[in-house]
């Protein structure tokens, strides 16, 4: 160890590795896009040249970088093309946004804005108004009467239906909507007493499609808006210490090609682990599932920077919203998925062809686990899955005998905290009625010893709220803790958000703990998470991230 010169060096600092073999350090030595030492302030120095760069942590705590299991990395990045009304508290207060917009452009053009209410969640909308009410195609009207003006609804996974999104009299008449246009399915044209719309469309769909048909004119996220928002949202999410991603949902063609430019361009900036959504019909997957396989199969297609293997294949769904969205492709709208509808039975025969073709199967399993868990156990006593790493996305509830099935055929899981803990969870409860214990069973995914990592799933992109909400399990309305018995230690949490990511995307070798051989992918934290008041995690800091020995957030 000696002779080695290291590249850069970490030290003074308080070195949290998750290694078995040595727990603690305060100082590490980079060599290239790996760890070549992890041990004390004196042996680390005489690694040291004067070539060498030297980053003195002044007692900062160091962690393994952290891997967002269910990221919808791009989205984040979306929100931020359009101007956002968060801050109004009042009808006047959105019109002075669109009026100060409209000036802003020549008369005809779009007006496009994110959506009444506060994120991430939306929850206060439209309450938090002061009229109670959401505006009108005639309030936008007086804001922009020369401009097609149109407040997006949010997508419908942040909250939950209904949606609402307004229209002025321009937008509406360059979607052509009048009075006698009937709406798709699970969507409303709210009117007047005289029958004619007021600008306002309620959509109950869970995924919507009233930007695939209604108002498909309005102006759509474009490649260039997608690679935009793909740069942006590395940004935020290694500013969280995030240093990798799982994209267990699938990515669609049109959002797929955004990752390869990224790549080819050189900068894709954080490793990125996706799986296919599939665009074709049951129909058509005994051709479609092999061509899949022959290049995403296995454990993929690519490098330790941009892979891509498996697919994810729904079970159930609306057939009506699937036929809309499939004939939209390419374009996806915010999801960057296209949502597929799949019968009990085209969903085991895809599923087996794809264990056959020794393709990674993901599965949403928020409300159907028992129903997925059995058709899987069957494929698995004919045909070897185990290698593959099946996930179970979402894992929502379950219990202790279905995680021990689970882990018996090689499974590994993600949970989605932020959502069914922190935002909602006593709601989730209530509808368990006594099984709140099997809500997100984080620690009894630790006894039978099922690999799991913890997801944002971009609401919001924080995956410090993620761990609070694992060790903490308290509704973020109520402060109701809500199954006590399943929290995490700090260190367990700490675990789900390096081990367990890492392993999800086969990389446990590489990554994942803060060792010699390891690539350098780190976060250097301006407060210890495994002892500041849990409370105040919202103000940790990162102050450096590096993947693979490059800094790819932060100044050293």
């Amino acid at each position: 160890m000696d002779d080695i010169a290291a590249d850069c060096v970490l030290v003074n600092g308080h070195i949290v590795t998750l290694d078995p073999a040595r727990p603690r350090a305060t100082a590490l030595a980079i060599v290239s896009d790996r760890i070549v030492a992890v041990a004390g302030d004196r042996e680390i120095r005489r690694l040291r040249d004067r070539r060498t760069r030297v980053v003195d942590l002044r007692g900062a705590t160091v962690v393994p970088g952290l891997v967002d299991a269910h990221a919808h990395l791009d989205r984040e990045g979306l929100k931020y093309l359009y101007p956002s009304l968060a801050r109004c508290r009042s009808i006047a207060d959105v019109q002075a946004v669109i009026r100060r917009l409209a000036r802003a452009r020549p008369r005809g053009e779009w007006i496009v804005t994110m959506p009444v209410g506060t994120p991430p969640f939306y929850l206060d909308a439209p309450g938090s108004l002061r009229e109670h009410r959401w505006p009108t195609r005639a309030d936008l009207d007086a804001a922009a009467p020369d401009h097609p003006a149109y407040i997006r609804g949010i997508w419908g996974y942040w909250n939950k239906p209904p949606v609402v999104s307004i229209a002025n009299s321009a937008a509406l008449a360059r979607a052509g909507v009048t009075r006698d246009t009937v709406p798709p399915k699970g969507v409303e044209i709210l009117k007047d007493a005289a029958g004619e719309p007021t600008g306002v469309f309620v959509e109950h769909n869970l995924v919507q499609v009233l930007e695939f048909t209604l108002m498909r004119v309005a102006p759509r996220f474009t490649h260039a808006d997608r690679l935009t928002a793909l740069g942006d949202s590395q940004r935020r999410y290694a500013a969280r210490g995030v240093t990798a991603i799982y994209e267990g949902h699938g990515v669609a063609p049109e959002l797929l090609s955004v990752y390869r430019e990224a790549h080819q361009r050189g900068a894709l900036r954080l490793r990125a682990f996706l799986a296919v959504s599939p665009t074709w019909n049951a129909a058509d997957a005994g051709q479609a599932i092999p061509e899949v396989a022959a290049w995403a199969g296995g454990r993929g297609l690519g490098d330790d920077r941009l892979r891509v293997a498996g697919v994810c294949l729904h079970y159930g769904g609306d057939p009506d919203v699937a036929r809309i969205l499939h004939a939209a492709q390419p374009y996806t709208g915010w999801a960057g998925f296209v949502e597929s509808a799949n019968s009990p039975e085209a969903y085991r025969e895809q599923a087996e062809l794809a264990a056959r073709h020794r393709l990674r199967i993901n599965t949403l399993v928020t409300r159907n686990l028992a129903q997925i868990l059995d058709v899987w156990e069957k494929i698995a006593q004919s045909t070897p899955i185990a290698d593959l790493r099946w996930v179970a996305v979402h894992l929502n509830a379950a219990t202790g005998d279905q995680l021990a099935r689970l882990r018996r055929i090689g499974a590994v899981a993600t949970t989605n905290p932020i959502s069914y803990l922190w935002r909602s969870a006593a709601e989730e409860a209530r509808k368990l009625g006594s099984g709140a214990e099997t809500l997100l069973p984080h620690r009894s995914l630790e006894r039978v010893r099922l690999p799991f990592g913890l997801a944002t799933d971009n609401k919001p992109a924080d995956p410090w709220l993620a761990f609070r909400a694992v060790v903490e399990r308290s509704d973020m309305a109520s402060g109701e803790i809500v199954g006590p018995r399943e929290r995490l230690t700090r260190l367990a949490a700490l675990r789900a958000l390096t081990v367990g990511g890492a392993f999800i995307t086969f990389a446990e070798r590489e990554r994942g703990v803060l060792a010699p051989g390891r690539h350098a992918d780190l976060a250097v934290l301006d407060q210890n998470p495994l002892t500041m008041p849990l409370a105040e995690i919202d103000s940790l800091v990162c102050r450096l991230t590096m993947v693979g020995g490059r800094v790819v957030h932060g100044d050293e």
